[in-house]
């Protein structure tokens, strides 16, 4: 099991770098769609490495998401940036109740779990050269 906290890593410095390039490469072909994967790699980097996000909360936020957006997509004449805003204001209020269920949880991992959680602490690493526990 990974350290509690906040993470980051080279690699999530690239996939970011590479979903707002995409983003920004595709605007005139596809328009407000090429928003599309730095909203849903903002929402899993948010999930995985700011809040830790238990798999359970980000499929039902990735279903909902679906829902959601196909909704406004079928149902709505929203098109271009306001398209987007009606996606994520609607979305938005899942994304928080899936943040703060997670935070509320006894096993929170995510930023700040020291703070939120203060009689759990990390697991302990066993010393160098000794084998681990069974």
């Amino acid at each position: 099991m990974s350290k509690p906290g906040f993470r980051f890593s080279l690699t999530d410095a690239a996939a970011i770098a590479l979903a707002l390039a995409a983003a920004f490469a595709g605007r005139e072909l596809l328009g407000a769609w090429a928003l599309t994967p730095a909203v849903v790699l903002g929402h899993f980097f948010l999930f995985c490495n700011v809040f830790r996000v238990r798999r359970r909360y980000e499929l039902r936020w990735a279903a909902s998401f679906l829902l959601v957006a196909g909704a406004w997509l079928l149902l709505s004449d929203q098109r271009g940036l306001a398209y987007w805003a009606a996606v994520l204001a609607t979305q938005t209020p899942l994304t928080l109740l899936a943040i703060g269920a997670e935070m509320r949880s006894p096993s929170y991992r995510g930023i700040g779990y020291a703070r939120i959680n203060p009689g759990r602490l990390p697991p302990a690493s066993p010393p160098q050269g000794s084998p681990a526990p069974e």
